[in-house]
């Protein structure tokens, strides 16, 4: 993931970049950051990809880096937001009332998302060339059926979730009107303590 390709102590930790069968090209460097993350001192020696057989070494994947650079920055991004929300709980017992934290809040589900896909990405394209390590290789598990039937299934696979889609849609716009009916309606008393139900 880190694209360390020999084994050595005071590594770069480099975020984003360009990953190569030399290393990272490019990115922002953090001298001896990787060695520290490791084993909490530059002085730790990180295993590079030498270490395994050519045979077993996946390529350099730029994708896996950068999935991998996200996923992990989202993550800190999202404890810094949570830690905010803490202290300041802990300091006033409110929520904060910055436009900053009310902005990153809008987007944090959907970078939890993001998140989320890069750590499939990294898990899923991190293991090459296995696909379970020490038992069978990508290659060997590689479907052979015809390319006509993989992309018939990717089809209606695609539909199939677009219509799930497209109904759920459907359906809250349904209800959202319902209730706006309802709350425009003075002879029926609404519902209250009712989740999600019309307004009061």
């Amino acid at each position: 993931m880190e694209c360390v390709q020999k084994t050595s102590t005071h590594v770069t930790e480099y975020i984003y970049g360009r990953c190569t069968s030399t290393g990272v090209k490019g990115g922002l460097g953090i001298p001896g950051f990787d060695s520290f993350l490791v084993g909490f001192s530059t002085d730790t020696k990180v295993t590079g990809l030498d270490t395994v057989p050519p045979s077993d070494r996946p390529p350099a994947n730029t994708m896996l880096h950068w999935a991998f650079d996200t996923m992990v920055g989202i993550g800190t991004a999202l404890i810094g937001l949570g830690a905010w929300l803490g202290f300041t709980w802990w300091r006033r017992h409110d929520l904060p009332r910055s436009k900053w934290f009310l902005r990153a809040s809008a987007l944090s589900g959907a970078a939890a998302i993001l998140a989320m896909e890069c750590g499939w990405i990294v898990t899923e394209v991190g293991r090459q060339p296995w696909i379970v390590y020490g038992v069978m290789r990508v290659s060997d598990a590689v479907t052979g059926a015809p390319a006509a039937f993989v992309w018939t299934m990717l089809s209606v696979l695609v539909v199939v979730y677009a219509l799930i889609a497209y109904f759920f849609i459907m359906l809250l716009l349904k209800l959202a009107a319902r209730w706006r009916r309802e709350d425009a309606t003075e002879t029926q008393e609404p519902e209250i303590r009712v989740p999600y139900g019309p307004r009061s």
